[in-house]
């Protein structure tokens, strides 16, 4: 009997093997003494849809001291908890079978069981697929949030009656692989099931979240707010500060609620501190034109008596047929729209209510924008939407001339002026003309300053036929008035203006070729806004 091989043989003829693979094959993997110190990692998979593969990755480590080196040309045994949901090969090739999970395990084939497997937890999906969705009772104008595989790929979600509101970029991933997409419910939506349809993979899938019914109570969020108003603080954190940081408010959801009789109303209090701000309010219910009046006030209170808001002694508000001056009732005609925009220049520190008063059930949509935003750049006057704001601008001494602009549908322009009464046989001369537009039909007012206590505004001449070339000549004494240029068809425009004295025999700053002729016959009268303001015209004493 041959005699054992010294151990230092035996090295050698080890390290010569080991040089073979290494030179044969790249390296080898022996079998070791210290599996325990052997570990497997696999690459994470989250989720696969049903019907598809892929191949799964792992890799093997050996510590040595504190340090992991990763072991080459390892051989793995791949293994899946639950076949039904998905099976796996021995080259690791993973193939989804049903909705689910099964844990995916690997271990290294030449290594004992002292060596630590790996596992991944997979799912097995459609390629949408509803988890959840929250909460389970909503208002109108609330967020319904969806969770599940590829729900970011909806493109439209409705509950019986209605279609939801994407909320911009409201999708959020989750390291699981799920995602959660946002939508806000509007109204006439009522309680059913979620019904969706979304593009995944170049393919439409759609249908019912069966068995998961979302409850909505039909009325907004914000209600009641029809005697008391609802506060919103534009000093907080905007909804969507990364994406949209000058959006203070948003809600393109809420609901005028059905009423038994008569008029409805929705009552916001917008609060700020601090300094003045540009400020845009924009309120719009296309769905239910015609149907519904918006007013702005500094100040608005609840009558309990008449039932009705009703305004400070020396308050504004602006809306159509109700521009209360020092709190007495101006009411111009004006056509309804289906919006009220409002951009305040240097909106003093306090509150303004914003007042909607409703015929018709309906869905309504209410944002807020810090800065000035509208359709034609801010003439040299603004803020001018009220004669409060005017007054703070400053008495403007007549003759003057000066181009100026309605910049958004039904902006109404106050200026307070002086003047000063002319020659035997003269009169004031006030000329209008609109340059184009959307069809512009400007009107214009001469009003007396409302003394303390007076119930509405003196209107001394106005001009409100279908038309936007006026010439006024009233008879005005030395003082100061207010000139209001009405917006009456909700079409921006600028326009030139020009207040002076026109003498006896025609001549004047304000007079010659200089506007266009006013035509010689008098144009047929709009119909005027329907519904009736509920603003009483002073506050109860």
């Amino acid at each position: 009997m041959a005699s054992p091989a010294p151990a230092s043989r035996l090295s050698r003829q080890v390290k010569a093997l080991g040089l073979l693979c290494i030179v044969l094959l790249g390296s080898c993997v022996f079998p070791t003494e210290k599996d325990e110190s052997v570990h497997v990692s696999v690459t994470p998979i989250k989720i696969l849809f049903r019907g598809s593969d892929t191949i799964a990755t792992a890799r093997a480590w050996q510590m040595t001291g504190s340090d992991s080196q990763p072991i080459a040309n390892a051989v793995f045994v791949w293994s899946s908890s639950d076949p039904a949901v998905a099976t796996v090969d021995g080259s690791g090739r993973v193939v989804g079978i049903n909705s689910g999970t099964t844990i995916l395990t690997a271990a290294v084939a030449n290594f004992d069981k002292d060596a630590r497997p790996a596992a991944d937890t997979i799912r097995v999906a459609t390629p949408l697929e509803i988890d959840s969705i929250r909460p389970k009772t909503v208002h109108y104008g609330e967020i319904l949030t969806i969770y599940g595989v590829s729900v970011d790929s909806i493109v439209s979600v409705s509950l019986k009656g209605a279609g939801l509101i994407r909320v911009p970029l409201g999708e959020t991933s989750y390291v699981d692989g799920t995602v959660r997409s946002r939508w806000w419910v509007p109204p006439p939506a009522h309680t059913d099931s979620l019904f969706f349809l979304g593009i995944t993979g170049g393919n439409g899938v759609l249908g019912y979240v069966r068995g998961d019914t979302t409850t909505v109570v039909e009325q907004d969020l914000y209600e009641p707010n029809d005697t008391v108003p609802q506060l919103l603080d534009l000093d907080g954190t905007p909804p969507f500060p990364s994406i949209f940081p000058t959006l203070v408010f948003a809600n393109p959801a809420l609901a005028f609620e059905t009423i038994n009789r008569g008029l409805g109303t929705d009552w916001y209090r917008l609060k700020h501190q601090g300094a003045a701000r540009d400020l845009t309010v924009i309120l719009s219910a296309p769905q239910v034109k015609g149907t519904y009046v918006a007013y702005l006030s500094d100040s608005l209170g609840w009558n309990q008596l008449t039932s009705k808001p009703f305004l400070g002694h020396d308050s504004w508000s602006f809306g159509p047929s109700s521009h209360f001056c020092h709190g007495a009732a101006f009411a111009p005609g004006e056509a309804l729209g289906d919006s009220v925009i409002v951009a305040f220049k240097a909106l003093p520190p306090g509150t303004l209510d914003v007042l909607a008063a409703y015929g018709v059930a309906g869905r309504y949509g209410l944002t807020l924008i810090a800065g000035y935003q509208s359709e034609l750049p801010p003439d040299a006057h603004e803020d001018d939407n009220s004669c409060n704001a005017a007054d703070l601008r400053g008495t403007i001494a007549a003759p003057f001339r000066d181009t100026l602009a309605i910049q958004n549908p039904h902006d109404v322009d106050f200026i307070r002026f002086h003047y000063v009464q002319g020659a035997i046989g003269s009169t004031a001369q006030l000329r209008l003309h609109a340059f184009g537009g959307s069809h512009p039909d400007l009107d214009l007012y001469v009003l007396q300053i409302p003394n303390p206590g007076d119930a509405s505004v003196q209107v001394l001449a106005k001009d409100t036929t279908a038309t936007s070339d006026v010439d006024l000549r009233p008879n005005l004494t030395t003082g100061d008035y207010y000139l209001a240029v009405v917006d009456f068809a909700g079409a921006t425009t600028t326009y030139e203006l020009c207040v002076g004295t026109i003498a006896l025999l025609g001549t004047g700053p304000c007079a010659g070729a200089a506007f266009p002729a006013p035509p010689a016959t008098v144009g047929v009268r709009r119909k005027r806004a329907t519904i009736t303001s509920p603003i009483v015209s002073s506050q109860p004493r």
